[in-house]
C-alpha cells in the first residue's frame, strides 16, 4: 500500500534545493522572524504544512491525490526549468513553454498556503457572500481545495479555459496572470554581486502605489536566478517606483512563429538588496538562504 504523503510544501522542493548549503541539498539556512534565530533546517520541514492539501470531499478515496498531482506537475516544470532558465545567458522558449511557465506561477499564487487562508472562516462577509454564488454550502476551503484539484491537472491556459468544473472567478485569475494578450511577458535576472533568498511569500508580487496595480512578479529559482513575470509598460514606469533600472524590463525578442528569446538581466547588488528586503519583509514565518554570512 502506497504511503501517503504529510508532508505538502506550498513552495516546490525541486526550487528549495537550489538553495541548499549542504552538497546533498537536504539542508538550507533558515530564519525565523518570531524568533529572529538563524538555524539549519531540512528542506523537508520548512515552507511546508502538513495535509495542506488533503481533500477528503472531492477525493474520497485518494485523499491526498492533490500532492499526487503536484508532485507530477513539479517534475515537468523542474525538468523545464533545469534546461532553460538556470543557467543560460540567453533563453529560448516556444510559445508553449513561455505559456506553461506563466500557468505554472500563477497556479504557485493559488496553491500557496497565502491563499488558503484567504479561503477560510476569516474571509470578510463580502468576500463569503461573492463566492457563496459559486459555493452554495460556504465552505470556502472547499472550493479552494476543489478548484486546486482542477488547475493541477491543466498544462495550459487554454486547458483552464476550456476546464468546464473551474469557477469563473478562478479561470479569470488565471488568465489575468498568464495572457500575454493582457501584456505579461517573462524575464530573468541574476545578481552582478549578492544572492537572492527565498521567503515563504512566493511569488512575490510588487504592486504600484499609487494606481495599486501590479507591476511585477518576482520568483528566485535559486540564489543567483530569478524569474520576474512582468506586466506590459512596466519599462516606462518612474524609477522611484520600480526601483529596479527601466533597462531590467525590456521586452523579449519574439519571432514571427511566436517563440521568444530571452536575455539575462544582471542586478546591481542594491537592486538585489531591494528584491530581498521585501522577501523579508512580506515572508509570514522565515526565509532561506544558501550561505550562513548573509
Amino acid at each position: 500500500m502506497r504511503k501517503e504523503p504529510i508532508r505538502h510544501h506550498y513552495i516546490p522542493q525541486f526550487i528549495l534545493r537550489n538553495f541548499a548549503c549542504d552538497s546533498d541539498r537536504k539542508v538550507a539556512c533558515y530564519y525565523d522572524k518570531e524568533s529572529q534565530a538563524i538555524s539549519k533546517c531540512e528542506i523537508r520541514e520548512v515552507f511546508m504544512e502538513r495535509n495542506l492539501y488533503r481533500d477528503e470531499i472531492n477525493y474520497a478515496d485518494v485523499p491526498v491525490q492533490i500532492e499526487y498531482d503536484l508532485s507530477v506537475y513539479e517534475r515537468e516544470v523542474a525538468e523545464l526549468i533545469k534546461v532553460k532558465f538556470l543557467d543560460k545567458r540567453k533563453i529560448e522558449l516556444t510559445e508553449e513553454e513561455d505559456s506553461a511557465i506563466k500557468l505554472f506561477f500563477a497556479i504557485m499564487s493559488f496553491r500557496n498556503i497565502n491563499a488558503k487562508e484567504q479561503f477560510s472562516d476569516k474571509a470578510s462577509k463580502e468576500f463569503k457572500g461573492f463566492y457563496k454564488y459559486f459555493q452554495r454550502n460556504e465552505d470556502l476551503e472547499d472550493f479552494w481545495k476543489r478548484n486546486l484539484g482542477y488547475l493541477v491537472k491543466c498544462r495550459s491556459i487554454q486547458d483552464v479555459a476550456n476546464h468546464t468544473e473551474i469557477d469563473p472567478p478562478i479561470k479569470w485569475f488565471m488568465l489575468r496572470d498568464t495572457n500575454s494578450l493582457l501584456g505579461k511577458y517573462i524575464i530573468v535576472v541574476e545578481p552582478k554581486e549578492g544572492d537572492f533568498i527565498l521567503g515563504d511569500c512566493y511569488p512575490l508580487v510588487f504592486i504600484g502605489d499609487h494606481l495599486r496595480l501590479p507591476l511585477y512578479d518576482v520568483c528566485p529559482i535559486s540564489p543567483n536566478r530569478a524569474i520576474i513575470i512582468a506586466s506590459r509598460g512596466v519599462d516606462h514606469t518612474p524609477r522611484d517606483v520600480l526601483t529596479l533600472r527601466p533597462g531590467v524590463f525590456d521586452f523579449p525578442e519574439i519571432s514571427e512563429d511566436g517563440n521568444c528569446t530571452i536575455v539575462t538581466k544582471r542586478l546591481l547588488l542594491e537592486e538585489v538588496q531591494f528584491i530581498n528586503r521585501e522577501i523579508e519583509k512580506n515572508s509570514h514565518k522565515g526565509f532561506i538562504f544558501y550561505k550562513e554570512d548573509l
